[in-house]
């Protein structure tokens, strides 16, 4: 896949959307622990998952990973792919912007390209996890907006009082 680039309405920066390559872990990394959302330990284990996926010869069930470049600088990710055990059921796992990119196209630009590259790889459906808490609030705005819908949520899944939302969208 060639770097996709996309002018975002009202905006004159440049979003181009590429595949990850080994050369973004860093960044990647980084963007996690500067998002102000996630901890050492989220980073940590996104860090592992990336390694997993340059571990052993490309297969059809990797994770995929996008990164995301706003004005020549990388500002986002997102982690994607199939989800065992199903019938074309893809996961987006993780997607992340630094604080200073938010509100300009970077999220919704990432959540797109992982859904267009999930519908070409045959996907007929895409489902997220993520949390009830405050901080996620933006994160569920977005995926509500993209025609996300929250089918289920499981009380106190991740913690007292922060229960599991689960979205979903037919591709």
């Amino acid at each position: 896949m060639t770097p996709m680039l996309y002018t975002v309405a009202d905006r004159s920066a440049r979003i181009e959307v590429h595949p990850s390559t080994f050369d973004d872990r860093q960044a990647i990394y980084d963007i996690l622990i500067g998002s102000g959302i996630f901890n050492q330990s989220d980073a940590e284990c996104v860090d592992e998952m990336f390694l997993e996926t340059w571990r052993a010869p490309m297969r059809d069930d990797r994770y995929r990973w996008l990164s995301c470049r706003w004005d020549g600088r990388t500002v986002g990710f997102a982690c994607y792919g199939p989800e065992s055990l199903t019938d074309r059921t893809w996961d987006l796992f993780w997607i992340c912007v630094l604080p200073e990119a938010r509100g300009r196209g970077v999220g919704r630009t990432l959540l797109t390209e992982a859904e267009t590259q999930s519908r070409r790889a045959g996907g007929r459906l895409m489902v997220i996890y993520t949390s009830s808490a405050p901080k996620y609030a933006p994160a569920r705005r977005l995926y509500e907006s993209a025609g996300f819908t929250c089918v289920a949520v499981v009380p106190d899944y991740y913690a007292e009082g922060d229960h599991l939302n689960i979205y979903w969208k037919r591709l």
